[in-house]
């Protein structure tokens, strides 16, 4: 059994890294596809950098529930509060995990349907919103099992 202080630490760990990652792999995959547009269709930038956008906030969305578990950290002293603190850490985890592989895929899609039809934009950046969105839903959750702590 772990300490809950560890289960913390693991909770906060999980909590900073996993997103980070995740952003960056978003970042890189909706980056290059951007770029590539933009040495065609340079006026098309603007629009697209929300794929940019978006994937950054997946590490925001870490670093956000990693404040809330380091301010909680001396009121942990129970194996259950232990948990819920690497529970949270793992939620918002595996949410922006799956987001930033939505965001990615899903961005340079839309990075290329946009250069081939500048028109389809608004239709198809439905599927990053709503990627993205896989993040806030577990952003939501972390914070409400981090408010029972």
């Amino acid at each position: 059994m772990l300490d809950p202080n560890l289960a913390s630490l693991i909770g906060i760990a999980l909590a900073i890294l996993v997103p980070i990652v995740s952003a960056a792999f978003a970042i890189i995959i909706c980056g290059t596809s951007i770029a590539a547009v933009g040495t065609e269709k340079p006026e098309l930038l603007s629009k697209l950098i929300i794929t940019i956008v978006l994937g950054e906030a997946l590490a925001i969305y870490g670093l956000l529930i990693a404040f809330m578990l380091l301010s909680k950290l001396p009121a942990i002293t129970t194996m259950d509060a232990g948990n819920k603190a690497l529970f949270s850490g793992a939620i918002i985890a595996v949410a922006t995990v799956a987001a930033g592989a939505g965001i990615s895929y899903v961005g340079s899609s839309l990075a290329g349907a946009t250069a081939e039809k500048p028109e389809t934009f608004s239709s198809n950046v439905i599927g990053v919103v709503l990627s993205e969105a896989l993040a806030i839903y577990g952003l939501l959750i972390a914070f409400m099992i981090i408010g029972q702590i």
